[in-house]
C-alpha cells in the first residue's frame, strides 16, 4: 500500500483525472460547437433555401413573361410577314402586267419594223427606167418637126 500513498502515484492519479477531465471537457464542448454549428449550417441551408426558392419563383415568372413576349413578337412578325407578302404579290402582279403590256407593244413594233423593212426594201429595188416619148418625127437634126 505504500504504493497507493507514494507522490509517483498520486501524481499519476491526478495527471489520468485531470487528462480525463479535460477530454470529458474538450469533448463536451466540442459537442456544443458541433451543435451550434448545426444551428447555424440548419439556418443558412434554410435561408439559401427560402433564397432558391425566391430567385426560382422570379425565373419562373421571367420565362412566363418572355414566352408571352415570344408569342406575341411571333404574331406581329407572322402579320407583318403576311402583310409584306400580300404588297409584294400585287406588286408583281402589276408587273406581271407591265410586261404583258411591254410584250404587246413590242410585237406591235416588230409588226411595225417588218412593214417599215418591207417598204424600204421594195422602194430600194432597182426598177426599170420607162420612158415614154411622144409619137413624133424627127427630122436629121434629132429636132421634132413639130412641137
Amino acid at each position: 500500500m505504500d504504493f497507493l500513498t507514494s507522490d509517483s502515484f498520486v501524481t499519476i492519479v491526478s495527471v489520468v483525472g485531470s487528462a480525463v477531465g479535460l477530454f470529458l471537457a474538450v469533448g463536451r464542448r466540442i459537442d456544443r460547437v458541433e451543435e451550434g454549428l448545426g444551428a447555424r449550417i440548419d439556418r443558412v441551408e434554410e435561408g439559401l433555401g427560402e433564397r432558391i426558392d425566391r430567385v426560382e419563383g422570379r425565373i419562373d415568372r421571367v420565362e412566363e413573361s418572355l414566352g408571352e413576349r415570344i408569342d406575341r413578337l411571333e404574331q406581329d412578325l407572322g402579320a407583318r410577314i403576311d402583310r409584306v407578302e400580300g404588297r409584294l404579290g400585287k406588286r408583281i402582279d402589276r408587273i406581271e402586267d407591265r410586261l404583258k403590256e411591254l410584250g404587246e407593244q413590242i410585237g406591235e413594233l416588230k409588226t411595225a419594223v417588218s412593214v417599215l423593212d418591207a417598204k424600204l426594201d421594195e422602194r430600194s429595188v432597182p426598177q426599170r427606167l420607162a420612158v415614154q416619148e411622144l409619137p413624133a418625127d424627127y427630122s436629121v437634126g434629132d429636132e421634132p418637126e413639130s412641137g
